[in-house]
C-alpha cells in the first residue's frame, strides 16, 4: 500500500508539471492573449443602461449614446423643443372655446395651448434622451411633446401661472382660485403621462433589444472564434513544445536529416491539430453561447451597478468556466463518478477564480510596469504574459492540491475499508476454523458409520449363514423326528409284541 501511495504521489507530481505547462499556455493564449487582441471592453458594457446614462460622466455609456448624453446635460432652451406647427395647433385647440382644466367656455383669444407635461420637464428626463436618441435629432422628442395627448387649451392666466412647472403644484397653489376641475386635471395629467411613458418605454425597449442582439451576436461570434482558436493554438504550441523537446533529447534518428526529422514532427503536430477541429467546433458553440450570455448579463448588472471594463472582461471570461464547472458537477459524463466530477468541477472553478483575480490585477500590474522607464513602452505586451504565467501556475498548483485532497480522502476511505476487510477476514477465519472442526467431526462420524455398516454387513452374512444352518438343522430335526417317530412306533410294536409274547409265555407256563 505504501509503495502504491508513493507511486501515486509521483504521478501527481508529474501531472502537476504537465498541468503547469498546459495552464500557462492556455492562459497566455486565452484570457490574456486572444481576448486582449480581439475584444475592446469598455466601462458599462456594450449597451447603455439608464443607470449608467444618468451618471454625470460619459465613461460608462456606449459611444453611440455619448451625443445624447451630452444633450441631456445641456441647459434647457425652449426654442430647441418647440414644434414649428405649435402655432397652428394652438389656433385649432383655442377655436373650440373649451378650457381643458376647468371645463368652462372661454373666448379663443383668451386661451393658450398648454403642454400638460412641460417641455422643460421632458428635456430634463434622462430616459427620454436615451430612448429617443436626442444626440442625432430632437424631432422624436418634439413629436412626443406636441402630440394631442400632451396638449390642453386653457385660459391664459392658468397657463402663465403654470409656466414650466408641474400641474399638481398648480392645483395645490391656485386650484381654487382658477376653479380647476380636479377630474379634468387628473384626466389630462394621466393621458399625458401614459402617452409619454408608453412612447419612451417602447422606444427604449426597442433600442436596447436591437443593440443587445447586435452586440450579443458580435460578442458570441468573437467569443466562439476565440475559444476555437484558443484550443487549436494550445494544441499547436503543446505539440511544438513536446516534439522539439523529444528531438533535443533523442536527436535525429539514424538515416534521417535534420530537415526530414523536423518535417515529420511538424506533420504529426498538424495532424494532431486537425484532429482537434471537431472539439474546436464544440468549443466555438459553447463560446458563442457564453459570449451572448455574458453580454446580456453585463447589461442586466449595469441596470443597477456601473461596472468598470475589467469587470466586463471578467464576466465574459468567467461565464464559460462557470458554465463548464456546474455542468461537470451536476451533469457528470458517463465515464465519471459523482466524486470524480466534483473534483474536476472544483478544479475548473479554481481556474475561474484565479483568472478573475488576474483580470482584476491586470491594470494594476500594467501601471506598475509602466513606472519602470525601460519597460514602459512594453508594459501592455509584458503584462498579459506575466499575468498569464502567474495565473496558469497558480491554477495548476491549486488543481494539484485539490487532487491531493481527494486522494487523501479516498485513501482514508480505503484504509477504513481495509480495516473492515481485515475484521471481516478474521471473522471469516474463525468461521472457517469452526467449519473445519465440524467437518472433521463429520468425517469421523462418517468413518464410524462406515465401520458400523461393514460390521452390520458381517453380521448380516453371519445371520445369513446361521439361517442356512438353521434351515439344515430344522430339516435334520424333521428327519430325526420322523425317524424317531418310526422307531417309537416300532418300539411300541415291539413292546406290544413282547407283551403278547410274555403273555403267551405266561399262559404257556401256566399250562405246564
Amino acid at each position: 500500500m505504501n509503495q502504491s501511495l508513493a507511486d501515486q504521489k509521483q504521478q501527481r507530481m508529474q501531472k502537476l508539471f504537465d498541468d503547469c505547462q498546459q495552464q500557462v499556455i492556455s492562459q497566455i493564449i486565452g484570457p490574456f492573449g486572444l481576448s486582449t487582441a480581439m475584444f475592446e471592453d469598455r466601462n458599462g458594457g456594450n449597451v447603455s443602461t439608464l443607470h449608467n446614462f444618468s451618471r454625470k460622466d460619459a465613461d460608462y455609456i456606449a459611444d453611440k449614446d455619448v451625443a445624447s448624453h451630452k444633450q441631456s446635460r445641456k441647459d434647457y432652451d425652449r426654442e430647441e423643443y418647440s414644434s414649428p406647427t405649435f402655432t397652428k395647433q394652438s389656433q385649432e385647440y383655442r377655436a373650440k372655446g373649451k378650457d381643458g382644466y376647468t371645463g368652462k367656455d372661454v373666448a379663443p383669444e383668451d386661451m393658450d395651448l398648454d403642454h400638460v407635461t412641460s417641455l422643460k420637464t421632458i428635456s430634463k428626463s434622462k430616459k427620454v434622451h436615451l430612448a429617443l436618441e436626442t444626440g442625432e435629432s430632437l424631432e422624436r422628442v418634439k413629436n412626443m411633446a406636441n402630440s394631442e395627448e400632451n396638449l390642453v387649451a386653457t385660459h391664459k392666466s392658468i397657463n402663465r401661472s403654470k409656466r414650466d412647472g408641474n400641474l399638481d403644484e398648480l392645483v395645490q397653489r391656485q386650484g381654487e382660485k382658477y376653479e380647476l376641475n380636479p377630474e379634468l386635471v387628473a384626466q389630462a395629467k394621466q393621458t399625458s403621462e401614459k402617452h409619454i411613458a408608453s412612447t419612451v418605454n417602447t422606444a427604449l425597449m426597442k433600442k436596447q433589444s436591437m443593440e443587445l442582439l447586435q452586440t450579443g451576436g458580435k460578442q458570441a461570434a468573437m467569443m466562439g472564434m476565440r475559444q476555437a482558436l484558443g484550443l487549436l493554438l494550445t494544441e499547436l504550441v503543446n505539440g511544438l513544445f513536446n516534439e522539439f523537446k523529444v528531438l533535443i533529447q533523442q536527436g535525429v534518428a539514424a538515416g534521417k536529416t535534420l530537415f526530414e526529422e523536423i518535417r515529420q514532427r511538424l506533420a504529426r503536430i498538424i495532424e494532431s491539430v486537425v484532429k482537434k477541429i471537431p472539439d474546436a467546433v464544440g468549443q466555438m458553440f459553447q463560446g458563442g453561447i457564453s459570449g451572448f450570455m455574458s453580454n446580456l448579463q453585463t447589461f442586466l448588472i449595469n441596470n443597477f451597478l456601473s461596472t468598470a471594463k475589467r469587470f466586463v472582461t471578467m464576466i465574459r471570461e468567467c461565464l464559460l468556466g462557470l458554465f463548464r464547472a456546474f455542468k461537470m458537477i451536476f451533469f457528470p459524463p458517463k465515464r465519471m463518478t459523482g466524486d470524480q466530477a466534483l473534483q474536476e468541477g472544483l478544479k475548473i472553478l479554481t481556474t475561474v477564480v484565479v483568472t478573475s483575480v488576474g483580470l482584476l490585477l491586470n491594470e494594476t500590474v500594467a501601471t506598475f510596469i509602466a513606472t519602470v522607464p525601460f519597460l514602459k513602452p512594453f508594459a501592455d505586451l509584458i503584462t498579459p504574459v506575466l499575468i498569464g504565467i502567474m495565473t496558469g501556475l497558480l491554477s495548476a498548483f491549486l488543481a494539484y492540491q485539490i487532487d491531493c485532497l481527494f486522494d487523501r480522502y479516498r485513501h482514508s476511505l480505503s484504509a477504513k475499508l481495509m480495516d473492515e476487510l481485515l475484521d471481516d477476514a478474521k471473522r471469516r477465519d474463525e468461521f472457517a476454523n469452526e467449519l473445519a472442526s465440524l467437518s472433521e467431526s463429520s468425517l469421523d462420524n462418517i468413518e464410524n458409520y462406515s465401520k458400523s455398516i461393514t460390521l452390520y454387513q458381517s453380521i448380516g452374512v453371519t445371520l445369513g449363514s446361521a439361517g442356512l444352518a438353521q434351515n439344515a438343522t430344522l430339516a435334520s430335526l424333521k428327519t430325526t423326528v420322523a425317524e424317531t417317530g418310526e422307531q417309537v412306533t416300532k418300539s411300541f410294536t415291539m413292546i406290544d409284541f413282547i407283551k403278547t409274547s410274555q403273555s403267551e409265555i405266561e399262559d404257556f407256563l401256566k399250562t405246564i
